[in-house]
């Protein structure tokens, strides 16, 4: 019979035991809007930097996970598409429509992700993915990407929880819907890698 060794009871007085026990998959969401000041603090979290140097963790620096906010009912900023620039923590406009419902359709199976107030889309360019790395399989390029957006996902959860917000990653996508869907939405050569809704938790029905 292999011997344990019991470990220490993890805290629970620290911010990031808190905030680590606080973190949930959230699918239904309230119709309260979203404030700005939330939205700042998710995005830096999961795509921000700090003199050069990104929050999150990517092989050599390369930074290949882009995010894009889709705005629906955010209270401060008109509904429509934006992109993020993790260098100056700023939103540029992509597009003024509200394109909610597009990404709905993309989704297997989160329709509701429609009336959601808030997504963050997560994406990057695969192929240069694959090229990125020469002294290594072509595949491990694409495979750190993955890792990277497990990563941005993360903090993005923890840093939801902390501002009572709630997310869930949804990476169930119709790549060919999601494709033309996402055409003059995400950077160009992109692939939509997953969406985090954002919002206020609501009831569960």
């Amino acid at each position: 019979m292999a011997d344990f060794t019991r470990l220490p009871e993890p805290s629970r007085d620290d911010d990031v035991a808190r905030v680590l026990r606080a973190r949930r998959s959230t699918k239904t969401f309230s119709a309260d809007p979203l404030d700005l000041t939330s939205i700042s603090a998710v995005l830096f979290a999961t795509g921000g930097s700090v003199s050069g140097r990104r929050l999150i963790p990517s092989a050599r620096a390369t930074d290949p996970v882009h995010l894009t906010l889709v705005a629906g009912d955010v209270d401060g900023l008109a509904t429509g598409v934006y992109l993020y620039v993790a260098e100056s923590h700023a939103l540029q406009m992509v597009s003024d429509a509200d394109v909610r419902h597009w990404i709905a359709g993309a989704t297997l199976d989160a329709p509701w992700v429609a009336t959601c107030p808030g997504l963050i889309l997560l994406s990057a360019d695969l192929v240069a993915a694959r090229r990125r790395f020469p002294d290594q399989p072509a595949e491990h390029g694409e495979r750190f990407v993955w890792i990277e957006t497990g990563h941005a996902a993360q903090n993005a959860y923890l840093t939801a929880a902390n501002q009572g917000l709630g997310t869930v990653l949804i990476a169930g996508l119709d790549d060919d819907r999601a494709e033309e869907t996402t055409s003059g939405v995400i950077p160009e050569g992109h692939r939509l890698l997953g969406v985090l809704p954002l919002g206020f938790a609501g009831e569960m029905s």
